[in-house]
């Protein structure tokens, strides 16, 4: 019983390599007991981003379907930069965005989860219009599919280390195909979110709520932190053997609204290899 409930109303699931091609990504996912993933859609650091075959993206729908893996999501290069102070790499960030989103079509996924980039030393309102100038490109361009903000764990001069920074470029989007990804490790070495006790979840989802909307958050990055809250430093750790503790995760895990958005683990993995089946199965003894 608690299985099938599990199956229904909790969606933990992991980043999985695509290492042997896109089906190899939902076998990997089906051996680690995940019933969501996240993926890369091409190389994470490279600008030239193929379009899968027509037969791959196929195959891939059609085993998702029968795995029952979904939501799946795409998550963008690290490169990427909207923000950037250099035209010329924000002119190309953009455009390896738009191509991320079109496989992300291509293989029926949910959207793509990205990262907005540094501003430098160009003014914060400058960069937030830039940024949302450039999403709207995108928009115009491929008429279908999410982008998912993540918020940044505040290191440098990063757009998006706030819900307030978030909201704001949402805003000046003003279109419902742009959503909201949390990363917990993120959002704890920012200073967003540190205390998980039941009002500090409450007052999180209000803020979200009112400057996000909580029909754009689409997605949780359910990563413990290497380092302490307002560390600034993104340091991504397993369940359980960082500062927010297994505690903090089962708080949020039986939170109504947490408990709504898919658990996707971007952790090191107990043999450092990346996420594996253990966290996954601690984040479902937590869940019931």
């Amino acid at each position: 019983m608690a299985k099938r409930a599990l199956k229904n109303n909790v969606k933990i699931g992991a980043h999985v390599s695509v290492s042997g091609g896109f089906l190899m990504a939902l076998e990997r996912a089906k051996e680690m007991g995940a019933n969501c993933i996240q993926i890369f859609g091409a190389s994470p650091v490279r600008w030239q981003a193929p379009l899968p075959s027509l037969k791959e993206a196929k195959e891939f729908k059609s085993l998702a379907q029968k795995l029952e893996i979904r939501p799946i999501f795409l998550h963008a290069p690290y490169l990427i930069n909207l923000a950037s102070a250099n035209e010329r790499l924000a002119k190309i960030s953009t455009q390896l965005l738009k191509r991320h989103l079109e496989i992300a079509n291509f293989l029926g996924t949910q959207g793509v989860i990205f990262h907005i980039g540094s501003k430098g030393q160009r003014p914060q309102a400058e960069a937030e219009e830039l940024v949302a100038k450039n999403i709207k490109e995108i928009f115009s361009l491929v008429k279908e599919g999410f982008l998912l903000i993540e918020n940044s764990a505040g290191a440098g001069n990063l757009v998006g280390d706030t819900l307030e920074e978030i909201g704001r470029v949402i805003e000046k989007v003003a279109n419902p195909r742009l959503g909201f990804c949390y990363d917990t490790a993120h959002g704890f070495e920012a200073g967003v979110l540190v205390d998980f006790s039941n009002d500090s979840l409450d007052s999180f989802v209000e803020k979200v709520e009112k400057l996000i909307g909580l029909e754009r958050w689409l997605a949780i990055h359910a990563n413990d932190s290497a380092t302490a809250a307002f560390s600034n430093k993104d340091r991504h750790e397993n369940i359980g053997q960082g500062y927010l503790g297994k505690e903090a995760f089962y708080k949020m895990l039986h939170h109504p609204e947490f408990r709504k958005r898919p658990f996707i683990l971007e952790v090191p993995g107990f043999d450092d290899q990346g996420p594996d089946k253990e966290n996954i199965d601690i984040l479902k003894s937590l869940a019931y």
